[in-house]
């Protein structure tokens, strides 16, 4: 069987969309958590830089930063305690709410609330340390397709594309164990080959793709929130950067919840027709 790529994207999109209210309802809690975070750590550090979370492919964060000068090596360590607790809680959260999106998707019968979704069980284990994994398998064929660009001289830009995209569809390969792990199955590598053998290729086109569309959407949405933010300074700026964040935060899971929806299709289609 082949991966059906334009009908798994937009099937991601109309998921999504047909089932906004419970994205909402299971996202709203870890968004305020973060938003209110975020805004105390604005309010109490003058000099913390300002984090604009954006979309990026697969799950992972990006912030950007501004310049910031630290008055004393007191206020750096302040800031940096402040900076590394957001992160944990990113980190903690992040199995979490993917699991329960995966879930949602492939155990449709099952009824997912709030308290199951933000209950850590072993499949949450499971799930963070499957994404290290993939980390940690990523930095030697990384290191080996570095080394093939350095080797090439005249056709550098062909294999610096080529080995990017080779790069590409070995991690969306093992991305496979993500949606396994949700449903408490475990592949090893030689049985993610085998369920995505014909299909890497477009396996890594859909998640691409659907990563830059839901990247270009998340970016027009932030460029209207802050336009539509700077009136909120009327209200207070403790306000304004808290309704802001929530906003942020809001965009930055939709997208995330969208390339967890592809990666499940994928992962269903694959398995069903293994299975028959």
């Amino acid at each position: 069987m082949k991966l059906a790529i334009i009908p798994i994207i937009c099937g991601a999109f109309k998921f999504f969309w047909l089932n906004r209210h419970q994205f909402y309802y299971l996202a709203f809690p870890v968004i305020t958590i973060l938003a209110i975070f975020s805004t105390l750590l604005t309010f109490l550090f003058s000099d913390i830089p300002s984090y604009a979370p954006e979309f990026k492919f697969l799950d992972q964060h990006n912030f950007i930063i501004r310049e910031t000068h630290f008055s004393s090596y007191d206020d750096f360590s302040w800031i940096f305690l402040g900076d590394l607790c957001l992160f944990i809680l990113i980190i903690f959260f992040f199995p979490l709410y993917s699991v329960a999106w995966h879930r949602f998707f492939l155990v449709p019968e099952e009824d997912i609330n709030v308290l199951s979704c933000y209950n850590w069980r072993k499949r949450h284990s499971l799930f963070l340390w499957l994404n290290l994994k993939i980390f940690l398998l990523m930095i030697p064929i990384s290191g080996f397709a570095v080394l093939l660009i350095i080797a090439s001289t005249i056709f550098f830009p062909i294999v610096a594309l080529a080995m990017i995209f080779f790069l590409t569809i070995c991690y969306c390969r093992f991305s496979l164990w993500l949606p396994a792990a949700a449903l408490d199955k475990k592949l090893d590598l030689r049985d993610t080959f085998a369920l995505t053998r014909g299909n890497g290729v477009r396996l890594a086109l859909i998640l691409i793709i659907t990563g830059i569309l839901a990247g270009i959407l998340d970016g027009i949405a932030i460029s209207l929130i802050t336009y539509a933010s700077d009136p909120l300074s009327a209200i207070g700026k403790l306000t304004q950067n808290l309704l802001t964040n929530i906003a942020l935060y809001s965009i930055l899971y939709a997208g995330k919840a969208i390339g967890i929806t592809a990666l499940s299709i994928s992962y269903k289609q694959l398995t069903e027709s293994c299975d028959s």
